[in-house]
């Protein structure tokens, strides 16, 4: 039997299932295009990142899955009964969490220009907020005032990153490869060091505000080599706050940027590499600097949820033009409306898969692509696989985080239903859109009705 991931395999008949459920079966009955998320292997990553840090890290690590990856409330769910929490933007996702069952204390909310009703929320709700600059610093002291409370805050820091200066990030998309040091010092989140300083003297002095934690997220340039050194500067950067102004954080959040491994692609350093690498330098340079050892936080969006998720669209038609492009386009009923994916631009890493025949042989370079007006709505462009008909099942491997968090209604089409599978069972927990959700929000001024 072929394995793709734990809950994604290949039967004897050479059909693709996922938790035991055939996903052509899956997409006959509840159409396509479609996406199908795996409870269990939520589960399995979310363990498998609490255990690595259990391992390596003496104190409480708190996994806070990235809202932004994926916000749907039945997958926010697994994410509460796993014991985790998550990283909220807006008052949108603080609701969905909270919806959830979340605990407050395993939430915080980021953002570079929170909206003063996500601020009061998260005042109300208890959960921490990253504060990003100087005005917000003075804009929650207010409303926790306002409110006679007091707000659970960490400051969020960029860092010089010196230690990787000539450091270089490359994977599959991005081949040409990224900067870290130039990326982090030009991140529009986040104050520099000297600003940094000057808020935590602010906020200790403010009445309303209960400043509890340091907050620095190295985002996508990142792997376990690079990890060690963004650990050790950051914990620097504490002791330098702790000898100017003795105090010290409860809590660092390291922010997210986890590479997960991905079918066909080369293996990223596991999550046990990184926790190792984060867990030693924290505790060695917490031991240099006089600190104890913080609860630490962490943001992982894919790493916990991209595996999880797969989409499925139907082959429609074929066209080859072997005189003036020499090409060939598979039309699929799927379209970059939901195969945006922010942080894979060219789409170059998510595999694909013939659900009804993943034995498949031969080869053939095709471009597949989608039905809207857009010259750049390919899924998928100049790859070999093998040859594809009409009706064929195609799957998208690798996508449970942000296609669907990021999906738009370009061209005024519905948007895909979502099912969740778990062992052999199967449920909608978002329903396909109609057209007439698309047009829910439009009106006609009574000038044009005449």
């Amino acid at each position: 039997m072929t394995q793709f991931g734990p809950y994604l395999t290949v039967n004897d008949a050479g059909r693709l299932e996922i938790e035991g459920l055939s996903v052509v079966d899956l997409a006959e009955e509840y159409g396509t295009p479609l996406f199908v998320i795996s409870e269990n292997t939520i589960r399995t990553r979310i363990r498998r990142m609490q255990k690595a840090f259990a391992d390596h890290y003496p104190n409480e690590m708190i996994v806070c899955v990235g809202m932004k990856a994926n916000w749907g409330l039945a997958l926010r769910r697994v994410v509460v009964q796993e014991g985790a929490g998550g990283d909220a933007f807006g008052m949108g996702e603080l609701t969905v969490a909270m919806l959830a069952g979340s605990d407050p204390r395993k939430i915080v909310l980021n953002g570079a220009n929170k909206a003063e009703e996500a601020l009061r929320g998260a005042i109300d709700m208890g959960v921490m907020i990253q504060v990003d600059h100087e005005d917000e610093l003075e804009a929650v002291e207010r409303l926790a005032g306002e409110m006679g409370k007091t707000a659970r805050v960490a400051l969020r820091i960029r860092l010089p990153l010196d230690a990787i200066e000539e450091a270089v990030y490359v994977d599959p998309r991005y081949p040409e490869g990224i900067s870290p040091t130039y990326w982090e010092r030009t991140f529009k989140f986040g104050l520099d060091p000297e600003s940094y300083f000057a808020e935590v003297e602010e906020a200790l002095a403010m009445k309303s505000i209960s400043l509890e934690g340091v907050m620095y997220h190295g985002g996508i340039p990142r792997r376990a080599g690079y990890y060690r050194e963004e650990t050790e500067e950051l914990v620097d950067m504490i002791g330098e706050i702790k000898k100017r102004y003795g105090w010290t954080p409860r809590y660092v959040n390291i922010g997210g940027g986890f590479v997960p491994e991905r079918v066909g692609h080369d293996l990223p350093p596991s999550i046990e590499d990184y926790a190792k690498a984060i867990g030693e330098a924290i505790v060695s340079k917490c031991a240099e600097h006089d600190l104890p050892v913080p609860v630490l936080l962490a943001e992982p969006g894919r790493y916990c949820v991209d595996a999880a998720g797969i989409w499925v669209v139907r082959v429609g038609s074929l066209k080859d033009d072997r005189s003036l492009a020499n090409k060939k386009w598979v039309y699929v009923d799927g379209n970059t409306n939901e195969m945006g994916d922010p942080f894979d631009p060219y789409n170059r890493i998510h595999h694909v898969v013939i659900a009804n025949d993943c034995g498949r042989v031969g080869g053939e370079v095709v471009d597949i692509a989608g039905q809207t007006c857009n010259a750049a709505d390919v899924l998928v462009k100049e790859r070999e696989l093998p040859p594809m008909g009409i009706g064929d099942y195609l799957a998208f491997l690798d996508v449970g985080a942000y296609n669907e968090g990021f999906a738009c209604q370009s061209n005024a089409i519905p948007r895909s239903a979502t099912v969740m599978v778990c062992d052999g069972r199967s449920a909608v927990v978002r329903r396909r859109e109609t057209v007439a959700d698309v047009l829910s929000r439009e009106s006609v001024p009574s000038w044009l009705m005449a």
